[in-house]
């Protein structure tokens, strides 16, 4: 069922004239508590937002190797005086009217291919020119390849290479994020559920007193009892009461500790989540039964590498580093750029004719260049390249001790598991004599061989037997949930997500 007590109640109602602890509790399983939090949590959608901004930052840096088209328009009109007989006449006038037109686009292999065309109209008054009105069409077409420094793809794509890493490592952390969270559900769901289990005892004690109390008066009244047995009963009720508030009260900051999870945000079409605060929650999902118990920690930490973020996180970082280091390698290498060129130009009275002239390539100019450049020191990038050696040699510092820390959580869980299984086993042990005990102890009240004090000392021993069982049982729950958590796989949908990436 869909958690009720995240549909507000209209105000006004007789709901809110309702006191929270009256009020009957709404039924949460644990897959939907795990549900409502991973839909509500804030820490979440911010790491969701951070994993969508990485996304196109990766999916933009490709945007390097987009062509460019570059257009530019011009006007020139010029006017200047004749200082000889050669200089076409008294005044000479122009009027150019040009379109310059490029294609320019990069490689991968950081290279680049430019197309040009060039489109000049020019208007002269000047007496020696070859026409008053003249066309010149230039097309010119340039490759360029870094051979040395900057070459090829694997220095080209370094920008683009660190932005996927990036986000592969984002989605890593959003994951990391997403299991803390399904974990504080299954810690916080366990806590409630041990808090009502023992708010339970506390009642079932208080009961057991209250009827005790009854027999002892009415024996106070036949004349086989005494007033001290009915002060020792009294109480025995008053702090057997005391208790009761207590355990109702550490109910109460367990659901707290609950809600605080799961209510951070309304959904769609909700005004505020004052109203859920006050209605009590009762956990639906019983507490794990003690099977058997797996100590064999080398799996679980096989399970940890494949899975753990934080491990993925690390990887990613070396990852980040080797590419930082082929960067610095490339910045340290000579400049050896070549370049290929192929120029055709028309002039003519035609635009026509000269767009043809220059498209047939008739007249082409060509040329072909090798370009060197070597700096004497470059202390620049031979100390870029020693930080970029030194950062992976850190990276992967930082993995092995990573690697370190979680095998000694995955031992430590793994033996928490343990620990809690014969914990419950012990409690339930000790519950179940403490109730035979109770029993026997009554039986020989009944025949005058026990006394009150007698028994009311069985009914704590057993309450407090049952309270031990509740917490050993919820201690075993959350030490079965800590070692999925330590082995990287609480959170099922996130692991499958997380495979879907490394193989990618």
């Amino acid at each position: 069922m869909v958690l009720a007590v995240l549909v507000p109640p209209r105000p006004g109602t007789v709901q809110d004239a309702v006191p929270a602890l009256h009020q009957a509790p709404v039924g949460l399983t644990l897959e939907e508590a795990v549900s409502i939090a991973l839909e509500r949590n804030l820490d979440l959608e911010l790491e969701e937002l951070a994993t969508a901004v990485a996304t196109y930052d990766a999916r933009g840096s490709w945007g390097s190797f987009d062509p460019l088209l570059t257009l530019k328009g011009s006007a020139l009109q010029s006017e200047f005086q004749g200082t000889s007989s050669l200089s076409g006449g008294d005044v000479v006038e122009n009027d150019t009217y040009a379109l310059d037109s490029s294609l320019s686009v990069p490689f991968t292999t950081g290279g680049r291919f430019d197309l040009s065309y060039s489109h000049s109209n020019d208007e002269t008054t000047n007496l020696f020119a070859a026409f008053d009105v003249s066309t010149t069409d230039v097309l010119t077409l340039a490759l360029t390849q870094p051979l040395l420094r900057g070459a090829w793809r694997r220095y080209a794509t370094t920008a683009q290479r660190g932005a996927e890493i990036a986000l592969s490592r984002q989605k890593e952390h959003e994951r990391e994020i997403r299991q803390r969270i399904v974990l504080d559900v299954y810690e916080a769901y366990w806590d409630l559920s041990s808090a009502r289990e023992v708010l339970g005892v506390r009642e079932l004690a208080l009961d057991l007193g209250r009827q005790e109390l009854e027999q002892n008066r009415r024996r106070l009244e036949v004349g086989t009892g005494t007033e001290v047995d009915v002060l020792q009963s009294e109480t025995n009720v008053a702090q057997q009461e005391e208790a009761r508030i207590q355990a109702e009260f550490a109910l109460r900051q367990a659901e707290d500790r609950l809600r605080r999870i799961l209510l951070q945000k309304p959904r769609a079409g909700e005004e505020a989540l004052l109203w859920a605060w006050d209605t009590p929650i009762e956990p639906s999902t019983p507490l794990p039964e003690i099977g058997e118990v797996d100590t064999d920690w080398r799996r679980s930490l096989d399970l940890a590498v494949e899975h753990r973020p934080v491990l993925w996180q690390r990887r990613y970082d070396i990852d980040a580093a080797e590419v930082d280091l082929q960067g610095a390698r490339s910045a340290k290498l000579p400049q050896l750029d070549f370049a290929l060129t192929s120029s055709s130009s028309g002039f003519d009275e035609d635009p026509r004719q000269a767009f043809d002239t220059a498209v047939g390539w008739d007249f082409p100019n060509n040329s072909a260049a090798l370009t060197f450049s070597l700096p004497l020191r470059n202390r620049s990038a031979d100390y870029a390249e020693r930080a970029a050696r030194a950062a992976v040699r850190q990276a992967k510092l930082a993995y092995e001790k990573a690697e370190l820390d979680v095998l000694a959580e995955v031992r430590s869980a793994v033996r928490d598991v343990r620990f809690a299984a014969e914990s419950v086993l012990a409690a339930q042990k000790s519950a179940e004599l403490a109730r035979r005990q109770l029993s026997a102890e009554q039986a020989r009240q009944e025949i005058g061989l026990s006394t009150t004090f007698q028994v009311l000392e069985f009914q704590r021993d057993l309450a407090e037997a049952l309270s031990n069982e509740a917490a050993a049982r919820a201690s075993y729950a959350k030490a079965l949930a800590k070692r999925e958590h330590t082995e990287g796989r609480l959170d099922a949908r996130g692991t499958e997500a997380g495979d879907a990436v490394h193989a990618g």
